[in-house]
């Protein structure tokens, strides 16, 4: 019996060393003795909405106009600052062609400003007032220094100057027929038509000093430093504008077919790009019942922009690594957060963003700040519209937080001086102690943003999206999530412990 029982075991160890299937390698090279047990318990997280006053404004989009949101009657109103800049190789017709004026001097034709709407909110007849105001070239926007959505515009517009401007306009353009501005060609845009001698000042200065048109720099710094673009007036719509121009028309001589000499129009454009400044402000007006305190009494959380209302949640670190599960590992930690349909009944609702960004509260201003991306560490991404291009769901979910709960554990440990020897009597006395000098430690935003992709493909063919940067949400989004006072949301986790078989 003792030699069949040998002959059966040598079998099956034959057969094990042939196989092929490297799901038990984990297991194998570990200690012998050892197993891995999983473990899952739900944990609760509590959240609230809390109000930040500004946010980075570095990006090229800009917002004009001014809004009251249905939900919470916030008037919001979107100005912004831009500089332009100046093309490559930069030229200008020769100063011997170019059209003069009695006195022998280079006359521009006009000079207009064009912002151009990607898209709006609000009522397309409203009639709202425009601004245009020149900044000021002494004290001009500068590339190292960072600007929030609270600027003061005060300190970089030129109160003295005779370039500026104030008109009246709708979105939808009514000295044309709806026939042309219905369609999809028509691109719409407001044209805001500045003094003649503010084209003949840039022109002059060109053929004067052209060091000053080397490059951007010089441009901004000696010449102009670009337009503050105010919305001073009206209520009921917002416009959405990735591309903004100043366009100075002139004419010079050139020579027809015939070789004849003849006077043509010219054209050059300065666009409003990001290799130099646009900055949004935007001015919040808060009804005064809208109360911190009645904000934190809320049965549910709002995620809104550019009014800077976000979600805080608190993470229980505290109770997920407490007792036996002090030096399990943490596998996975999940935790969704469902919308609710908005019950304001109005004609203009404020879709919800499409992403949210999960950033630790005491990083939210350096993780903008310094350009960063999601790392899955201490800041994730969530996708309302999931990985399939029109799918959409009625939540947003950070499927692992496992990295960032195993982190902040690690940091209060350090933090606190915790041993591990110590008892957990002794661990909660430390941690007491710290928590109270460091209250945010476990707190983290839900932000809404607006990330840039690019398009890799692969050596088979293979295309996918790269995320390139993330910036502050400065268009109007609103979102209502479940939460809030007495609402804690369930957070999974999953532990793995060895034990001893």
């Amino acid at each position: 019996m003792r030699k069949v029982l040998f002959l059966l075991s040598m079998s099956l160890l034959a057969i094990v060393a042939c196989d092929d299937d490297t799901s038990v390698i984990g297991f194998d090279v570990m200690p012998r003795g050892d197993n891995v047990e999983a473990l899952d318990s739900t944990y609760y997280v509590t959240t609230k909405t809390v109000q930040v006053d500004s946010v980075l404004a570095n990006t090229s989009t800009c917002y004009l106009g001014c809004i009251v949101d249905p939900e919470l009657r916030i008037k919001t109103t979107s100005s912004f600052l831009a500089q332009f800049h100046l093309p490559e190789d930069f030229k200008l017709p020769n100063i011997d062609l170019m059209v003069k004026d009695d006195n022998g001097a280079v006359v521009a034709d006009s000079i207009d400003l064009r912002f151009y709407i990607d898209s709006f909110y609000g009522d397309s007849l409203a009639t709202m007032k425009l601004h245009v105001q020149e900044l000021d070239l002494n004290n001009p926007l500068e590339e190292s220094d960072a600007y929030y959505t609270n600027i003061d515009v005060s300190k970089y517009v030129n109160a003295s100057t005779p370039y500026q401007k104030t008109i009246s306009y709708a979105v939808k353009d009514l000295t044309r027929p709806s026939s042309e501005t219905d369609g999809s060609t028509y691109y719409r845009q407001i044209a805001v038509k500045m003094p003649a001698d503010y084209g003949t000042y840039l022109l002059q200065s060109y053929y004067t000093h052209p060091e000053w048109f080397t490059n951007s720099y010089q441009f901004i710094h000696k010449v102009c430093p670009g337009f503050y673009f105010e919305s001073a007036g009206g209520v009921g719509s917002m416009v959405k504008s990735a591309m903004m121009a100043m366009n100075v028309y002139f004419r010079y001589h050139t020579t027809n077919e015939y070789g004849n000499d003849t006077i043509v129009d010219g054209m050059q454009r300065f666009g409003a790009t990001e290799e130099v400044i646009q900055t949004t402000a935007v001015d919040n007006q808060y009804p005064q019942a809208l109360s911190a305190e009645e904000i934190e009494n809320f049965t549910y959380t709002f995620v809104k922009s550019p009014s800077n209302y976000f979600t805080e949640a608190t993470l229980p670190v505290s109770e997920i690594v407490a007792g036996e599960h002090y030096k399990d590992s943490i596998n996975q930690a999940k935790v969704t957060f469902r919308t609710y349909e908005s019950q304001i009944s109005s004609d203009y609702s404020i879709e919800p963003p499409e992403y949210l960004l999960l950033v630790r509260k005491q990083n939210l201003a350096s993780f903008f700040a310094s350009g960063q991306l999601p790392n899955s560490s201490d800041s994730y991404l969530s996708n309302r519209y999931g990985l399939t291009s029109g799918t959409m769901y009625n939540y947003y979910q950070f499927s692992n937080l496992a990295q960032l709960i195993t982190n902040l554990k690690i940091e209060r440990d350090e933090g606190a001086g915790v041993l591990i020897s110590d008892t957990d009597e002794e661990r909660e006395a430390k941690y007491a102690v710290w928590e109270a000098a460091n209250p945010d430690w476990n707190k983290v935003y839900l932000v809404p943003i607006e990330p840039t992709y690019t398009q890799s493909t692969s050596t088979y063919g293979t295309t996918t999206n790269v995320l390139q940067s993330i910036k502050s949400q400065l268009g109007l989004k609103s979102v209502r999530l479940e939460g809030g006072k007495d609402t804690p949301l369930e957070m999974q986790v999953i532990y793995s412990r060895y034990s001893k078989r």
